[in-house]
């Protein structure tokens, strides 16, 4: 605080409800709503209010129950054959009525930073003209002292601020966003990051329905076809295990061996680094890093991966990352759970060997038996 002077405290009125805006495919929640939930909860209790969620959707049956036991103290539930499959207007008609609904605006709302989440998001925040942060890694409540005298009306302290946090400059630097003007205050979040609560199924929560009173021009664009993902191996979000592969591989051809890897695992998917996608070995679904996909497998096999920060921002968080690369001083090794130094084309078949000779065994095991 300059000149030793004590700050007014500045109040943004609102419910201090915490809501998220869930996601749901083919009558299945995406992991990426669980994981808000479970982000959700821990800003909630630091307000000291609630946790919600909304759904939009058709025959939605048991999902709403599925996000009380994940957490929600409320899902509200918008249900019509039009949003059965995501579409733009129809669905911000939707949520911006929901919101708008409210007498005193919620603190936070939260969405996923995926296709539908960076379409919907945006278009939310601009109707209410208030801030939105993208693509965040951490999210967390604190106070706020704004001393610039350029908006002097603005000048005091903030309490409980959403302090929407994203990497920046390759995770070398943390931004940490603030937008205490106006609520709700916004982010998106990106996949993987968060971790879902455990489910209870004895958490009590409220389902309430909202009306869904659509406009002639919310029927501008027309929904043709849904084409969803091409290949199940590229789901690498909701994968148990990954496999991924670097430049370290020497040729194109080195994913085959990835890939025979891969085979020995169940719910397994193939993953790459930028600059493998970059000359064109594998396509860009694959990519996991800062452009890519963030990802919190069980296990992560890191093969031919030198462990740039960049990469590092996507897959840091997982489980346990085995690392197999020549050059001992590699950056990934420095924060693998377990590194193997040498030829991965000696030691990637030896490995194949051994799981599938069944000598890795586990209460549950992530190996398939052949």
């Amino acid at each position: 605080m300059s000149e030793g002077k004590i700050l007014p405290e500045i109040i943004t009125p609102s419910n201090k409800e915490v809501i998220v805006v869930g996601e749901q495919l083919n009558g299945e929640i995406r992991p990426v709503t669980l994981e808000l939930l479970g982000a959700g909860r821990d800003l909630a209790s630091k307000l000291g209010g609630s946790l919600s969620c909304v759904l939009l959707g058709h025959k939605l049956e048991k999902l709403p129950q599925k996000l009380i036991s994940y957490g929600a103290d409320i899902v509200y539930v918008a249900d019509d054959s039009i949003l059965e499959n995501y579409q733009t207007l129809p669905y911000r008609r939707v949520i911006v009525d929901f919101l708008s609904g409210f007498t005193l605006p919620p603190h936070i709302v939260l969405l996923g930073s995926t296709t539908c989440g960076r379409d919907l998001a945006p278009r939310i925040a601009a109707h209410f003209e208030t801030g939105l942060t993208a693509d965040c890694t951490e999210l967390d409540i604190g106070p706020y002292e704004h001393t610039n005298k350029i908006d002097p009306e603005k000048v005091g302290l903030y309490p409980n601020c959403l302090y929407a946090i994203r990497p920046s400059f390759g995770e070398s630097l943390k931004a940490r966003i603030l937008g205490p003007w106006k609520n709700p205050q916004m982010a998106t979040v990106r996949p993987g990051i968060m971790l879902p609560l455990k489910p209870d199924e004895n958490h009590k929560g409220e389902i309430k329905t909202i009306p869904v009173d659509l406009k002639p021009e919310d029927y501008r664009a027309e929904l043709i076809e849904v084409v969803h993902e091409v290949s199940k191996s590229v789901n690498l979000t909701e994968a148990d295990v990954i496999v991924a592969g670097g430049f370290g591989l020497g040729k194109q051809d080195g994913f085959e061996l990835i890939k025979e890897l891969a085979s020995c695992f169940e719910n397994v998917a193939i993953g790459a680094s930028r600059k493998v996608v970059d000359i064109g070995w594998i396509p860009y679904p694959y990519q996991i890093g800062q452009t890519g996909k963030s990802v919190r497998p069980k296990v992560y096999i890191a093969c031919g991966i030198s462990g740039a920060i960049q990469h590092r921002v996507g897959m840091s968080k997982s489980g346990l990352i085995i690392a197999i690369n020549k050059d001992p001083e590699a950056p990934i090794f420095k924060f693998a759970h377990h590194g193997i130094v040498g030829d991965l084309y000696q030691i990637i078949p030896e490995l194949i060997k051994q799981f599938k000779s069944n000598i890795v065994k586990e209460e549950k095991p992530l190996v398939r038996q052949n």
